[in-house]
């Protein structure tokens, strides 16, 4: 598969409790079926005096077969599964355009994130 521009999601969430949420949904995108070997790590370059880099950024890998619907899928029961009812902000980049969204609202994010990503889907 190659990584033509366009065939990925960058995914970044803040939260109150940001790095636990990002580790939580690495581990539940990366045991969705449907997204198996799509998902990667990019950790953020260590800041000065720091030992490590932080687990910073998602990528998923799109590509064809309703990648993106899966996706969008995932991520909905990933916030209706959340602990907390905290608000989230779940930023997301695909090709030159960016979705991000403030919610608690898994419903609301489900039908955004599935619209976002299915844009260019349409056109190929």
């Amino acid at each position: 598969m190659s990584d033509v521009e366009g065939s990925k999601a960058l995914i970044k969430v803040d939260s109150a409790e940001t790095v636990a949420d990002r580790v939580a949904l690495v581990a539940w995108l990366q045991a969705e079926r449907g997204l198996h070997g799509r998902v990667r790590v990019d950790p953020a370059a260590p800041a000065e005096n720091e030992l490590g880099a932080a687990l910073d950024l998602l990528t998923v890998s799109l590509g064809s077969g309703g990648i993106a619907t899966i996706l969008a899928g995932s991520l909905s029961a990933w916030l209706q599964n959340r602990r907390s009812q905290t608000t989230i902000r779940i930023t997301i980049t695909r090709a030159d355009r960016s979705l991000e969204l403030e919610t608690g609202d898994a419903a609301e994010a489900e039908d955004l994130i599935r619209r976002f990503l299915s844009d260019d889907t349409n056109e190929a």
